[in-house]
């Protein structure tokens, strides 16, 4: 029988092998879905992140160029809308009433999410149309994914945009949904549903062949920071895998609810928030797509090195052989 090490050794030069061979075949992804996640597209005061949305629009349309379709999943309207909208109650307020009020404008994140959604597809609209492209709005909703025949119709749509050579940007209904999870968390402001689930489901339906979700980490880690060593980034993850990969046994560890209060101002998703994304990356490779990569969406071009091949982020990609990229 052979030893322990050995066996493990040799199953992570495999997987190594393996991240080569994924991270090589990036460049032939021919369908790719993006989601943006609030940490991106917006600042933590709600202001909208017009950089990093910049520097987004400006690799989609170097990945068109290069004859890919793409599908972009934003996030952000709840928080740029509800930004908006607290700046035009106070504008609209007399100063006896700033002066007397002792209560702060609230805004409500279904009205928020109208504005804010407003908002972000004009300076999408804007952004594209500098390099020739044009956009359109899909908004659906938690009701609408679970339903096989609506689903089947939100797919036909976006494809046919794909085929009008549109870039389809899709976002949950915040206005109207009856998803029980808000945004985020009232007391500490973090990020608790990010449009992870619905991305997964979109990128399976619509048969993609990557999945890249930009956030606000460079990827998912092998254990939260002490303050004494820095972790370290996990490149490579095969979803039910039974070999080792750097000493984790399984995702319970990759920056979910384990340690999570430690990793406070990393990161403005919550540990729920967290699980979330995890749960999605490995949802979509499980459900048919090929790849699927957790990127920082605060490199001025990540997508364009994980489309490289670059050793960036962090691959969840599907063990069985003909589901290789």
């Amino acid at each position: 029988m052979a030893p322990v090490g050995s066996i493990l050794s040799k199953a992570n030069a495999t997987m190594d092998e393996n991240q080569k061979s994924a991270r090589r075949g990036m460049h032939h992804a021919r369908r790719v879905v993006i989601k943006a996640g609030t940490p991106v597209v917006t600042h933590v005061d709600g202001n909208v992140a017009l950089g990093r949305i910049g520097a987004l629009v400006e690799q989609i349309a170097h990945l068109r160029q290069q004859g890919r379709e793409v599908v972009l999943v934003s996030s952000g309207a709840i928080s740029t809308g509800m930004l908006r909208m607290r700046k035009s109650m106070t504008l609209n307020s007399t100063v006896q009433d700033t002066m007397y009020s002792s209560k702060s404008h609230t805004v409500p994140a279904a009205p928020s999410a109208a504005v804010g959604q407003a908002l972000l597809m004009n300076l999408y609209e804007t952004l594209f149309s500098k390099y020739n492209l044009s956009c359109a709005q899909v908004l659906i909703t938690e009701d609408d994914v679970s339903d096989g025949e609506t689903l089947s119709q939100v797919r036909d749509t976006t494809m046919e945009l794909l085929q009008l050579g549109t870039i389809p940007i899709i976002n949950d209904n915040d206005a109207i949904t009856s998803r029980s999870v808000p945004v985020m968390d009232d007391e500490t402001g973090e990020i608790r549903w990010d449009n992870d689930s619905l991305s997964a489901v979109l990128a399976s339906t619509l048969r993609a062949d990557l999945l890249v979700m930009l956030t606000d980490l460079d990827g998912l880690y092998t254990a939260p920071p002490d303050g004494k060593v820095e972790p370290e980034r996990l490149p490579f993850y095969v979803p039910d895998t039974p070999f080792v990969l750097s000493g984790i046994h399984n995702s319970q560890w990759l920056l979910s609810d384990n340690g999570r209060g430690k990793f406070a101002g990393r990161t403005r998703l919550s540990a729920e928030g967290m699980d979330s994304l995890v749960e999605a990356a490995r949802s979509a490779v499980s459900g048919g797509v090929r790849c699927a990569a957790v990127v920082t969406g605060h490199h001025p071009l990540s997508l364009m090195l994980l489309m490289r091949g670059e050793d960036v982020g962090t691959l969840f990609v599907n063990p069985a052989p003909s589901a290789r990229l």
